[in-house]
């Protein structure tokens, strides 16, 4: 399908958001993490934090304690080595201490210990007065009562939450979490190959309401090319962590696991959606064949900045980072499937709980309310700087519109490693879905009862 028009507006993106042009992260199913560097605003009302009416508070006791990923020498070491980066917590004490007079006691773990961190210190009835949420340590925390409902500490109907974190974190219907941002996937395309081949862009597809599986999957075998005709093909329309196929179950319409009111948990992959994006994925590799199944990972951001891959996916304007080259880049939401809502896709959330055993919630509370409110304003501002405030509006758009559910439950991976060898294999759709269907449910019942 070649242009009709030309269009010759440029940007560059990729993964996660970075206010502090900090690196992007890719990998799996993934999620970016809860820092400024990461995120943009995505409550939906494009409020900043700066209008929300601020009450003066006074803290009885100012003294707090967080678990956090990062220490301050860490974060010390990382703005030594970049002046521009930015770590929310280590900003945000200075000011919390200045304002209320206390001591914020930092206990630092590394990202993966955390969990397992704090289960063991609620256990023992040691002080934590706030904690991070993320997608694998949900719904570990509510259901072994690890945290509390945030609700009772803080009002939810601050335009500076984000709706969608809240959603997220919430388990038989009641939240454990709040944030203020978010970091929606999309698809960064190489704008240069794409006008030097006479292609039509993703850009102007995606103007024209039609950015669709269909066009996405015929952009991608245009571009899938032997360039230097020796009879092997050295340039792919499309190359991503699991081949994308957790791109596709988002924009299909659904997400792995459902949370419901009632405190279960359900699994989607033998939902039509599910299948659909995986029969999709399973195309791409092995019949389409305008991803290189040969390759994984990181590889694609290597070939992406070589000019040999037309297109790939990132965390919000990560990508300004993960694929800066010579070349123009632009990016697009993630193509709507046949059964997914326009610019609903996959993304990346986290937050902040309270865990039972806080002696100060009110404290707690408060150092996640002057967190949240100056990561939102540090990222609008500096994205807007970098970005301009059109893509921003954009990415927040979109961040309204995240599918996510957390994966803390027992066997996912065992689950979505039978996916993706089945993808990769060539196996019949339904055969691995019911296989995967039957690990997770399995997983689920530990989850529920251990």
């Amino acid at each position: 399908m070649k242009k009709r028009t030309k269009s010759f507006w440029t940007t560059l993106l990729t993964a996660m958001t970075t206010i502090a042009l900090i690196s992007g992260c890719s990998g799996g199913n993934g999620n970016a993490g809860n820092t400024a560097n990461q995120a943009v605003n995505e409550s939906g009302n494009n409020a900043s934090a700066n209008e929300a009416v601020q009450e003066e508070t006074k803290l009885d006791n100012p003294n707090i304690t967080i678990l956090y990923h990062t220490s301050k020498e860490q974060y010390e070491e990382t703005k030594a080595g970049n002046p521009d980066a930015y770590d929310v917590l280590w900003e945000t004490v200075p000011e919390f201490e200045a304002k209320f007079g206390g001591k914020v006691n930092v206990i630092a773990v590394p990202w993966g210990d955390q969990k397992s961190t704090l289960i063991s210190m609620v256990n023992a009835g040691d002080q934590v007065d706030v904690a991070q949420a993320n997608d694998q340590n949900f719904p570990v925390y509510p259901l072994k009562n690890i945290v509390q409902p945030i609700d009772q500490y803080i009002d939810l109907s601050d335009e500076m939450w984000n709706k969608a974190v809240t959603n997220a974190f919430s388990f038989g219907g009641k939240p454990y979490a709040v944030g203020s941002t978010s970091t929606p996937i999309v698809i960064f395309y190489n704008k240069t190959m794409f006008d030097d081949n006479g292609v039509k862009t993703p850009s102007e597809y995606y103007a024209e309401g039609n950015w669709t599986w269909d066009t996405f999957r015929e952009v991608a075998m245009e571009l899938t090319q032997d360039t230097d005709s020796d009879g092997q093909v050295d340039q792919y329309g499309f190359g991503w962590w699991d081949a994308g196929y957790a791109l596709m179950v988002g924009s299909n319409g659904r997400t792995l696991l459902s949370y419901n009111p009632d405190g279960t948990i359900t699994t989607n992959y033998d939902s039509e959606n599910v299948k659909e994006a995986m029969q999709f994925t399973q195309d791409a590799l092995l019949k389409d064949k305008f991803i290189d199944s040969s390759k994984e990972g990181d590889y694609f951001n290597a070939e992406f900045k070589n000019g040999k891959l037309a297109m790939s996916a990132e965390y919000g304007f990560g990508g300004y980072n993960v694929f800066k080259s010579d070349y123009e880049i632009d990016f697009v939401p993630v193509p709507t499937g046949p059964k997914g809502e326009k610019d609903a896709g996959p993304g990346g959330l986290g937050g902040w709980s309270i865990p039972v055993v806080s002696k100060n919630p009110q404290g707690g509370a408060e150092l996640i309310k002057m967190m949240s409110r100056n990561e939102l304003n540090k990222s609008m501002e500096n994205n807007v700087k970098l970005y301009g405030q059109e893509k921003v509006d954009m990415m927040n758009y979109l961040g309204s519109k995240i599918l996510f559910a957390p994966i803390g439950v027992e066997q996912y991976w065992d689950a979505n490693a039978a996916v993706l060898t089945g993808i990769k294999e060539g196996t019949p759709v339904g055969t691995f879905a019911a296989t995967a269907k039957g690990i997770m449910e399995e997983g689920i019942k530990i989850t529920l009862t251990q």
